[in-house]
Protein backbone atom coordinates (compact mmCIF):
# COMPACT_ATOMS: atom_id res chain seq x y z
CA UNK A 1 0.00 0.00 0.00
CA UNK A 2 1.49 3.32 -1.09
CA UNK A 3 1.86 5.78 1.79
CA UNK A 4 2.77 9.46 1.93
CA UNK A 5 3.55 11.70 4.89
CA UNK A 6 3.27 15.43 4.35
CA UNK A 7 5.20 17.20 7.09
CA UNK A 8 4.84 20.62 8.66
CA UNK A 9 2.27 22.16 6.39
CA UNK A 10 -0.04 25.14 6.83
CA UNK A 11 -3.36 23.31 6.98
CA UNK A 12 -6.56 24.79 5.55
CA UNK A 13 -8.87 21.86 6.02
CA UNK A 14 -11.83 23.14 4.00
CA UNK A 15 -14.29 23.17 6.91
CA UNK A 16 -13.93 26.89 7.53
CA UNK A 17 -12.07 26.37 10.79
CA UNK A 18 -9.00 28.45 11.51
CA UNK A 19 -5.87 27.24 9.73
CA UNK A 20 -3.19 25.35 11.65
CA UNK A 21 0.57 25.59 11.34
CA UNK A 22 3.17 22.82 11.31
CA UNK A 23 0.65 20.06 10.67
CA UNK A 24 1.47 16.59 9.33
CA UNK A 25 -0.95 14.67 7.13
CA UNK A 26 -0.58 10.92 6.60
CA UNK A 27 -2.04 9.30 3.50
CA UNK A 28 -2.23 5.51 3.27
CA UNK A 29 -3.47 4.15 -0.01
CA UNK A 30 -6.19 6.51 -1.13
CA UNK A 31 -7.25 7.78 2.32
CA UNK A 32 -6.17 10.29 4.91
CA UNK A 33 -5.42 8.26 8.03
CA UNK A 34 -3.84 10.72 10.46
CA UNK A 35 -3.57 14.47 10.98
CA UNK A 36 -1.50 16.12 13.70
CA UNK A 37 1.85 17.50 14.72
CA UNK A 38 4.98 15.36 14.75
CA UNK A 39 3.24 12.22 13.52
CA UNK A 40 5.16 8.99 13.76
CA UNK A 41 5.61 6.69 10.83
CA UNK A 42 3.46 3.59 11.28
CA UNK A 43 5.58 0.59 12.21
CA UNK A 44 4.58 -1.42 9.14
CA UNK A 45 6.46 0.92 6.82
CA UNK A 46 10.07 0.00 6.22
CA UNK A 47 12.65 2.59 5.20
CA UNK A 48 11.98 3.53 1.59
CA UNK A 49 8.37 2.34 1.61
CA UNK A 50 6.76 5.67 2.53
CA UNK A 51 7.17 9.02 0.81
CA UNK A 52 8.16 11.82 3.16
CA UNK A 53 7.44 15.28 1.77
CA UNK A 54 8.64 18.31 3.73
CA UNK A 55 6.18 21.14 3.15
CA UNK A 56 8.10 23.80 5.11
CA UNK A 57 4.97 25.84 5.76
CA UNK A 58 3.39 25.46 2.35
CA UNK A 59 -0.40 25.29 2.35
CA UNK A 60 -1.99 21.85 2.36
CA UNK A 61 -5.70 21.77 1.62
CA UNK A 62 -8.43 19.85 -0.22
CA UNK A 63 -8.57 19.75 -3.99
CA UNK A 64 -10.94 22.26 -5.59
CA UNK A 65 -14.27 21.70 -7.36
CA UNK A 66 -15.34 23.44 -10.58
CA UNK A 67 -19.13 23.53 -10.44
CA UNK A 68 -19.98 24.76 -13.97
CA UNK A 69 -17.94 22.71 -16.40
CA UNK A 70 -18.10 22.46 -20.19
CA UNK A 71 -15.28 20.15 -21.22
CA UNK A 72 -16.64 19.99 -24.77
CA UNK A 73 -16.46 23.77 -25.24
CA UNK A 74 -13.03 24.71 -26.66
CA UNK A 75 -12.05 28.18 -27.92
CA UNK A 76 -15.54 28.79 -29.29
CA UNK A 77 -16.40 32.24 -30.57
CA UNK A 78 -20.07 31.53 -31.23
CA UNK A 79 -22.42 28.84 -29.98
CA UNK A 80 -22.58 27.68 -33.58
CA UNK A 81 -18.88 26.80 -33.31
CA UNK A 82 -19.78 24.22 -30.69
CA UNK A 83 -22.62 22.87 -32.81
CA UNK A 84 -20.59 22.47 -35.99
CA UNK A 85 -17.29 21.24 -34.60
CA UNK A 86 -16.77 17.61 -35.63
CA UNK A 87 -17.53 15.34 -32.70
CA UNK A 88 -14.13 13.65 -33.04
CA UNK A 89 -12.35 16.97 -32.51
CA UNK A 90 -14.72 17.77 -29.69
CA UNK A 91 -13.70 14.55 -27.96
CA UNK A 92 -9.98 15.32 -28.33
CA UNK A 93 -10.50 18.81 -26.89
CA UNK A 94 -12.51 17.41 -23.97
CA UNK A 95 -9.74 14.96 -23.07
CA UNK A 96 -7.21 17.79 -23.06
CA UNK A 97 -9.52 20.04 -21.04
CA UNK A 98 -9.98 17.33 -18.41
CA UNK A 99 -6.21 17.15 -18.00
CA UNK A 100 -5.93 20.93 -17.85
CA UNK A 101 -8.58 21.11 -15.15
CA UNK A 102 -6.95 18.66 -12.76
CA UNK A 103 -3.52 20.20 -13.39
CA UNK A 104 -5.06 23.47 -12.16
CA UNK A 105 -5.87 21.86 -8.81
CA UNK A 106 -9.49 20.99 -9.57
CA UNK A 107 -9.87 17.37 -8.52
CA UNK A 108 -13.62 17.25 -9.14
CA UNK A 109 -16.13 18.94 -11.40
CA UNK A 110 -19.83 19.13 -12.21
CA UNK A 111 -20.74 19.30 -15.86
CA UNK A 112 -23.23 21.93 -16.98
CA UNK A 113 -23.88 20.22 -20.34
CA UNK A 114 -21.88 18.70 -23.18
CA UNK A 115 -21.99 17.67 -26.81
CA UNK A 116 -23.60 14.27 -27.20
CA UNK A 117 -22.27 11.53 -24.92
CA UNK A 118 -18.76 12.97 -24.69
CA UNK A 119 -18.96 13.79 -20.97
CA UNK A 120 -20.19 10.32 -20.20
CA UNK A 121 -17.36 8.70 -22.16
CA UNK A 122 -14.80 11.02 -20.55
CA UNK A 123 -16.11 10.28 -17.04
CA UNK A 124 -15.96 6.55 -17.62
CA UNK A 125 -12.45 6.70 -19.12
CA UNK A 126 -11.24 8.75 -16.13
CA UNK A 127 -12.80 6.27 -13.72
CA UNK A 128 -11.10 3.38 -15.52
CA UNK A 129 -7.74 5.16 -15.33
CA UNK A 130 -7.44 5.43 -19.11
CA UNK A 131 -7.13 9.22 -19.17
CA UNK A 132 -6.19 11.88 -16.63
CA UNK A 133 -8.92 14.08 -15.23
CA UNK A 134 -10.96 15.11 -12.20
CA UNK A 135 -13.78 13.25 -10.54
CA UNK A 136 -16.69 14.11 -12.73
CA UNK A 137 -20.46 14.25 -12.75
CA UNK A 138 -21.36 13.90 -16.42
CA UNK A 139 -24.10 15.76 -18.25
CA UNK A 140 -25.60 15.37 -21.69
CA UNK A 141 -26.81 17.88 -24.24
CA UNK A 142 -28.68 20.90 -22.91
CA UNK A 143 -32.45 20.52 -22.85
CA UNK A 144 -33.88 23.70 -24.29
CA UNK A 145 -37.05 25.22 -25.68
CA UNK A 146 -37.66 26.17 -29.28
CA UNK A 147 -36.65 29.81 -29.68
CA UNK A 148 -34.13 29.68 -26.87
CA UNK A 149 -30.69 31.27 -26.97
CA UNK A 150 -29.20 28.04 -28.35
CA UNK A 151 -31.83 27.81 -31.12
CA UNK A 152 -29.72 29.65 -33.68
CA UNK A 153 -30.18 27.82 -36.97
CA UNK A 154 -32.91 28.33 -39.57
CA UNK A 155 -35.91 26.10 -39.10
CA UNK A 156 -35.08 24.08 -42.21
CA UNK A 157 -31.60 23.23 -40.87
CA UNK A 158 -31.35 20.33 -38.42
CA UNK A 159 -28.17 20.21 -36.32
CA UNK A 160 -27.15 17.59 -33.76
CA UNK A 161 -25.36 20.12 -31.61
CA UNK A 162 -25.13 21.19 -27.99
CA UNK A 163 -28.92 21.22 -27.43
CA UNK A 164 -31.90 18.92 -27.62
CA UNK A 165 -35.10 20.87 -28.24
CA UNK A 166 -38.05 19.79 -26.13
CA UNK A 167 -41.33 21.69 -25.80
CA UNK A 168 -44.08 20.72 -23.42
CA UNK A 169 -44.11 18.39 -20.43
CA UNK A 170 -44.19 15.16 -22.42
CA UNK A 171 -41.28 16.13 -24.64
CA UNK A 172 -39.23 17.26 -21.64
CA UNK A 173 -39.93 13.98 -19.84
CA UNK A 174 -38.99 11.95 -22.91
CA UNK A 175 -35.75 13.90 -23.39
CA UNK A 176 -34.71 13.67 -19.75
CA UNK A 177 -35.40 9.95 -19.73
CA UNK A 178 -33.28 9.49 -22.85
CA UNK A 179 -30.34 11.35 -21.30
CA UNK A 180 -30.40 9.28 -18.15
CA UNK A 181 -30.68 6.14 -20.25
CA UNK A 182 -27.38 7.09 -21.89
CA UNK A 183 -25.65 7.42 -18.52
CA UNK A 184 -25.87 11.08 -17.53
CA UNK A 185 -25.48 11.88 -13.83
CA UNK A 186 -27.66 14.98 -14.15
CA UNK A 187 -29.47 16.98 -16.84
CA UNK A 188 -29.32 20.66 -17.78
CA UNK A 189 -32.34 22.81 -18.67
CA UNK A 190 -32.13 26.30 -20.16
CA UNK A 191 -34.96 27.99 -18.28
CA UNK A 192 -34.05 31.60 -19.14
CA UNK A 193 -32.43 33.36 -22.05
CA UNK A 194 -28.88 34.64 -22.56
CA UNK A 195 -28.22 38.08 -24.00
CA UNK A 196 -25.58 37.13 -26.53
CA UNK A 197 -28.64 35.95 -28.49
CA UNK A 198 -30.89 38.89 -29.33
CA UNK A 199 -34.13 36.90 -29.66
CA UNK A 200 -33.82 35.23 -26.22
CA UNK A 201 -32.29 37.64 -23.76
CA UNK A 202 -31.34 37.24 -20.09
CA UNK A 203 -34.61 38.61 -18.76
CA UNK A 204 -36.75 36.14 -20.71
CA UNK A 205 -38.13 32.97 -19.13
CA UNK A 206 -38.38 30.18 -21.69
CA UNK A 207 -39.74 27.19 -19.80
CA UNK A 208 -42.90 26.93 -17.69
CA UNK A 209 -43.13 25.59 -14.17
CA UNK A 210 -44.81 22.41 -15.44
CA UNK A 211 -42.03 21.75 -17.95
CA UNK A 212 -39.31 22.25 -15.34
CA UNK A 213 -41.21 20.21 -12.77
CA UNK A 214 -41.52 17.36 -15.28
CA UNK A 215 -37.72 17.26 -15.59
CA UNK A 216 -37.28 17.33 -11.83
CA UNK A 217 -39.77 14.50 -11.31
CA UNK A 218 -37.99 12.30 -13.85
CA UNK A 219 -34.57 13.06 -12.36
CA UNK A 220 -35.55 12.59 -8.74
CA UNK A 221 -37.37 9.34 -9.53
CA UNK A 222 -33.96 8.01 -10.60
CA UNK A 223 -31.99 9.53 -7.74
CA UNK A 224 -30.56 12.10 -10.17
CA UNK A 225 -30.56 15.90 -10.28
CA UNK A 226 -31.44 18.84 -12.50
CA UNK A 227 -29.06 21.70 -13.30
CA UNK A 228 -30.51 24.88 -14.83
CA UNK A 229 -29.44 27.98 -16.69
CA UNK A 230 -31.64 30.62 -15.03
CA UNK A 231 -30.86 34.34 -15.11
CA UNK A 232 -34.27 36.03 -14.93
CA UNK A 233 -36.04 36.38 -11.60
CA UNK A 234 -39.08 34.45 -12.85
CA UNK A 235 -36.91 31.59 -14.11
CA UNK A 236 -35.19 31.24 -10.72
CA UNK A 237 -38.58 31.34 -9.01
CA UNK A 238 -39.77 28.48 -11.21
CA UNK A 239 -36.60 26.53 -10.40
CA UNK A 240 -37.08 26.93 -6.66
CA UNK A 241 -40.78 26.03 -6.82
CA UNK A 242 -40.05 23.01 -9.03
CA UNK A 243 -37.28 21.69 -6.76
CA UNK A 244 -34.32 22.18 -9.10
CA UNK A 245 -31.10 21.11 -7.40
CA UNK A 246 -28.42 23.33 -9.00
CA UNK A 247 -29.24 26.79 -10.32
CA UNK A 248 -26.65 28.60 -12.38
CA UNK A 249 -26.43 32.38 -12.71
CA UNK A 250 -29.49 33.71 -10.75
CA UNK A 251 -28.33 37.24 -11.62
CA UNK A 252 -31.59 39.15 -11.68
CA UNK A 253 -33.50 37.78 -8.70
CA UNK A 254 -35.79 40.23 -6.95
CA UNK A 255 -36.47 40.43 -3.22
CA UNK A 256 -39.27 37.87 -3.36
CA UNK A 257 -37.13 35.27 -5.11
CA UNK A 258 -34.15 36.07 -2.90
CA UNK A 259 -36.27 35.18 0.13
CA UNK A 260 -37.43 31.98 -1.57
CA UNK A 261 -33.86 30.89 -2.26
CA UNK A 262 -32.79 31.64 1.30
CA UNK A 263 -35.77 29.77 2.72
CA UNK A 264 -34.78 26.73 0.66
CA UNK A 265 -31.01 27.16 0.98
CA UNK A 266 -30.41 23.57 2.07
CA UNK A 267 -32.07 22.27 -1.11
CA UNK A 268 -30.20 24.28 -3.74
CA UNK A 269 -26.73 25.20 -4.91
CA UNK A 270 -26.16 28.51 -6.71
CA UNK A 271 -23.38 28.68 -9.31
CA UNK A 272 -23.26 32.26 -10.65
CA UNK A 273 -20.72 31.76 -13.43
CA UNK A 274 -19.18 35.13 -12.71
CA UNK A 275 -16.12 34.82 -14.88
CA UNK A 276 -18.30 34.55 -17.95
CA UNK A 277 -19.62 38.05 -17.27
CA UNK A 278 -16.29 39.49 -16.17
CA UNK A 279 -14.33 38.05 -19.08
CA UNK A 280 -16.98 39.02 -21.64
CA UNK A 281 -16.84 42.63 -20.43
CA UNK A 282 -13.03 42.55 -20.38
CA UNK A 283 -12.40 40.89 -23.74
CA UNK A 284 -15.67 40.52 -25.65
CA UNK A 285 -15.21 43.75 -27.58
CA UNK A 286 -12.07 42.31 -29.18
CA UNK A 287 -14.28 39.77 -30.94
CA UNK A 288 -17.69 41.41 -31.28
CA UNK A 289 -17.10 45.14 -30.97
CA UNK A 290 -17.97 47.37 -28.03
CA UNK A 291 -21.41 48.23 -29.36
CA UNK A 292 -22.43 44.57 -29.40
CA UNK A 293 -21.14 44.01 -25.87
CA UNK A 294 -22.97 47.09 -24.61
CA UNK A 295 -26.16 45.77 -26.20
CA UNK A 296 -25.98 42.56 -24.14
CA UNK A 297 -26.55 44.49 -20.92
CA UNK A 298 -23.80 42.45 -19.26
CA UNK A 299 -22.39 45.47 -17.43
CA UNK A 300 -25.70 45.96 -15.66
CA UNK A 301 -26.05 42.20 -15.34
CA UNK A 302 -22.73 41.92 -13.51
CA UNK A 303 -23.82 44.61 -11.06
CA UNK A 304 -27.02 42.69 -10.34
CA UNK A 305 -25.10 39.43 -10.04
CA UNK A 306 -22.60 40.84 -7.54
CA UNK A 307 -25.33 42.44 -5.44
CA UNK A 308 -27.35 39.23 -5.34
CA UNK A 309 -24.42 36.89 -4.74
CA UNK A 310 -23.28 39.08 -1.85
CA UNK A 311 -26.62 38.91 -0.12
CA UNK A 312 -27.12 35.22 -0.88
CA UNK A 313 -23.67 34.47 0.56
CA UNK A 314 -24.35 36.52 3.67
CA UNK A 315 -27.65 34.67 4.13
CA UNK A 316 -25.86 31.32 4.16
CA UNK A 317 -26.79 30.12 0.68
CA UNK A 318 -24.22 27.79 -0.88
CA UNK A 319 -22.67 29.82 -3.70
CA UNK A 320 -20.03 27.88 -5.65
CA UNK A 321 -17.39 28.77 -8.25
CA UNK A 322 -17.80 27.75 -11.87
CA UNK A 323 -17.24 30.19 -14.68
CA UNK A 324 -18.61 28.81 -17.98
CA UNK A 325 -15.15 28.27 -19.44
CA UNK A 326 -14.55 27.20 -23.03
CA UNK A 327 -15.01 30.34 -25.12
CA UNK A 328 -12.12 32.26 -26.68
CA UNK A 329 -12.38 35.09 -24.18
CA UNK A 330 -13.10 32.77 -21.24
CA UNK A 331 -10.72 29.85 -21.83
CA UNK A 332 -10.11 26.65 -19.94
CA UNK A 333 -7.34 26.89 -17.37
CA UNK A 334 -8.56 30.13 -15.78
CA UNK A 335 -10.94 28.38 -13.37
CA UNK A 336 -9.52 29.97 -10.22
CA UNK A 337 -10.49 33.44 -11.42
CA UNK A 338 -13.91 32.76 -9.91
CA UNK A 339 -12.34 32.54 -6.45
CA UNK A 340 -10.73 35.92 -7.02
CA UNK A 341 -14.10 37.33 -8.07
CA UNK A 342 -15.76 35.85 -4.98
CA UNK A 343 -13.31 37.74 -2.75
CA UNK A 344 -12.71 40.98 -4.64
CA UNK A 345 -16.14 41.49 -6.20
CA UNK A 346 -18.70 39.53 -4.18
CA UNK A 347 -17.12 40.29 -0.81
CA UNK A 348 -16.46 36.81 0.53
CA UNK A 349 -13.60 36.26 2.93
CA UNK A 350 -10.78 34.21 1.40
CA UNK A 351 -11.64 31.37 3.78
CA UNK A 352 -15.29 31.35 2.71
CA UNK A 353 -14.28 31.38 -0.96
CA UNK A 354 -12.10 28.33 -0.29
CA UNK A 355 -14.96 26.60 1.55
CA UNK A 356 -17.18 27.26 -1.47
CA UNK A 357 -14.74 25.36 -3.69
CA UNK A 358 -13.91 22.55 -1.24
CA UNK A 359 -16.51 21.71 1.39
CA UNK A 360 -19.42 22.82 -0.80
CA UNK A 361 -17.68 21.12 -3.70
CA UNK A 362 -17.87 17.80 -1.87
CA UNK A 363 -21.55 18.44 -1.24
CA UNK A 364 -22.45 19.31 -4.83
CA UNK A 365 -20.54 16.19 -5.96
CA UNK A 366 -22.70 14.19 -3.51
CA UNK A 367 -19.49 12.95 -1.90
CA UNK A 368 -19.50 15.05 1.27
CA UNK A 369 -18.49 12.01 3.35
CA UNK A 370 -15.50 11.34 1.08
CA UNK A 371 -14.06 14.59 -0.34
CA UNK A 372 -14.04 18.35 0.19
CA UNK A 373 -12.19 18.52 3.51
CA UNK A 374 -8.94 17.29 5.00
CA UNK A 375 -10.21 14.92 7.68
CA UNK A 376 -9.30 11.43 8.81
CA UNK A 377 -11.13 8.86 6.73
CA UNK A 378 -11.63 11.12 3.72
CA UNK A 379 -10.24 10.31 0.29
CA UNK A 380 -6.87 11.89 -0.38
CA UNK A 381 -7.78 14.60 -2.89
CA UNK A 382 -5.13 17.05 -1.75
CA UNK A 383 -3.55 20.26 -3.00
CA UNK A 384 -0.23 21.71 -1.78
CA UNK A 385 0.21 25.38 -2.62
CA UNK A 386 3.42 27.40 -2.41
CA UNK A 387 1.77 30.39 -0.80
CA UNK A 388 -1.04 31.34 1.53
CA UNK A 389 -4.37 31.72 -0.30
CA UNK A 390 -5.82 33.48 2.75
CA UNK A 391 -3.39 36.30 2.02
CA UNK A 392 -3.51 36.03 -1.78
CA UNK A 393 -6.53 34.25 -3.24
CA UNK A 394 -5.00 34.67 -6.71
CA UNK A 395 -2.24 32.17 -5.91
CA UNK A 396 -4.36 29.36 -7.39
CA UNK A 397 -4.09 31.01 -10.80
CA UNK A 398 -0.34 30.40 -10.93
CA UNK A 399 0.04 26.75 -11.85
CA UNK A 400 3.73 26.84 -10.86
CA UNK A 401 2.58 27.39 -7.27
CA UNK A 402 0.59 24.14 -7.23
CA UNK A 403 3.38 21.91 -5.98
CA UNK A 404 1.43 18.73 -5.25
CA UNK A 405 -1.91 17.60 -6.65
CA UNK A 406 -3.18 14.32 -5.30
CA UNK A 407 -6.34 12.58 -6.46
CA UNK A 408 -7.46 9.43 -4.71
CA UNK A 409 -4.03 9.19 -3.10
CA UNK A 410 -2.17 9.23 -6.45
CA UNK A 411 0.14 11.95 -7.68
CA UNK A 412 -1.17 14.07 -10.50
CA UNK A 413 1.62 16.58 -9.89
CA UNK A 414 4.54 16.47 -7.47
CA UNK A 415 7.21 19.16 -7.73
CA UNK A 416 8.54 18.66 -4.21
CA UNK A 417 11.41 16.47 -3.10
CA UNK A 418 10.51 13.05 -1.75
CA UNK A 419 12.68 11.58 0.97
CA UNK A 420 12.32 8.28 2.78
CA UNK A 421 12.02 7.18 6.37
CA UNK A 422 15.23 6.13 8.11
CA UNK A 423 13.81 6.05 11.60
CA UNK A 424 10.39 5.72 13.18
CA UNK A 425 9.99 9.20 14.58
CA UNK A 426 9.58 12.06 12.16
CA UNK A 427 9.38 14.72 14.84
Amino acid sequence: MQAKLFRKGFLIDGTGRDPQELVDVLVEGNKITAIGQNLEIPEQYQPGSIDIIELRGKTIMPGLTEAHTHLTWQDALYIQDIDFKPIEETMVAAILNAKTMIKCGYTSCVSAAARGRVDIAIRDAINRGQIVGPRMLANGAEVTATGSFTDLHPNHVQVNGLSIFADGEDAVRRTVRSLFKEGADLVKLNVSGESLTAHARNEMTLYTYKEVRAAVEEAHARGKRVYTHARSSDSVKICVEAGVDIISHADFINDEVFEMVVENKDKHFIVPGLNWLVSTLEHGAEYFGQEAIDATGYKEGLEYALFNMNRLYKAGVRVLPGGDYGFKWCPHGQYARDLEHFVKLVGMTPMDAIVSATKYGGQIMEMEDKIGTIEVGKLADILVVDGNPLENICVFQDQSKLKVILKDGQYITNDLEVTYAIENSVA
